[in-house]
């Protein structure tokens, strides 16, 4: 059986020991134009996926490639954009694996990013669906894809950062502050984000109606339906949440910072990942050493996060 989706919206090293909550196995290996050399880069990319690392407690299956059944990753290489497949893929059970680099993407987009596609050669059903649902749903392919799917589940993904863009790069990102560039924790946030399935998965689009997103978390956050930008992967440019603009709409200016908000995470929980507000209890810190907006410009000085 070969199944191929691949999507695109859309190392280190983060960890925690905590056992319900995911791991980020972050991998710099296809990062040839050196986006990633600078260890302060690489310091914000990991407190993005940190941040979620805190909050997500669902429990993955591994993924373990043997004998006649074969799980074969397949994602767009974030140095170069060309397609990769990694044959007899395995991941372990509560982590995605995100290759991460930088290149080129001009225009105005400074990241692309999103879950990775997969090729599955499987003697054993059980093997499939463990492979592609990671348990998640009810345990089956037809839980996380297709016009069924109400939860969603990955191996993980790729992540390409513009190497053109003034980027600010924050070394305490826990504060905010006056700066001047566009801030690359946002935007890894925001990526990450689609990785995790928002605007990409079917369970997200399933929740769709006349251009809102109906999702029970996300509308009781909102106070109603979600309006979504025209491509429907996120939210309608300049939606607020709490007082802020949220995280996950298709733009961003310079000089600003933007957290994920409460609507974003709501939106996670539609997609199906389990997601706490606030920080899950993390007893210690164990540590891995690791192997798409696209929309017009609201002013010259506005960006956007991904395509």
């Amino acid at each position: 059986m070969e199944k191929i989706k691949i999507w695109v919206a859309a190392g280190l090293i983060v960890g925690s020991s905590n056992a319900n909550a995911i791991i980020f196995n972050i991998d710099y290996s296809l990062d040839s134009n050196n986006f990633f050399s600078d260890q302060v880069r690489r310091d914000v990319f990991e407190a993005a996926a940190g941040f979620y690392e805190s909050r997500i407690s669902d429990n993955l299956l591994a993924i373990n490639s043997s004998g006649s059944n074969q799980f074969n990753a397949k994602f767009f290489r974030p140095d170069t954009g060309v397609s990769e497949t990694l044959n007899g893929f395995d991941v372990a059970a509560d982590t995605l694996t995100v290759f991460v680099g930088g290149r080129s993407l001009g225009g105005s987009t400074l990241g692309v990013g999103g879950s990775g596609g997969y090729g599955l050669s499987a003697s054993s059903t059980a093997f499939a669906d463990n492979a592609v649902s990671r348990g998640q749903g009810d345990g089956t392919q037809a839980s996380v894809e297709g016009p069924g799917a109400f939860d969603f589940a990955t191996w993980g993904g790729a992540i390409s950062f513009d190497t053109q863009s003034n980027w600010y790069f924050d070394d305490n990102v826990n504060t905010d502050e006056n700066f001047s560039g566009f801030d690359f924790f946002s935007v890894a946030l925001h990526e990450i984000g689609h990785l995790l399935g928002f605007g990409i998965a079917d369970s997200w689009n399933n929740q769709i109606i006349a251009g809102t997103f109906t999702g029970s978390e996300s509308e009781a956050s909102f106070g109603g339906p979600v309006a979504l930008n025209g491509g429907l992967d996120h939210w309608a440019d300049g939606t607020s949440s709490g007082g802020q603009e949220t995280n996950f709409d298709p733009t961003i200016s310079n000089g600003v910072r933007k957290r994920v908000t409460d609507l974003d995470l709501a939106a996670l929980r539609d997609i199906g990942w389990q997601v706490s507000v606030t920080p899950v209890p993390v007893p210690g810190a164990v540590w891995l050493f690791g192997s798409a907006l696209l929309c017009l410009l609201k002013m010259s000085r506005r960006r956007n996060i991904s395509a």
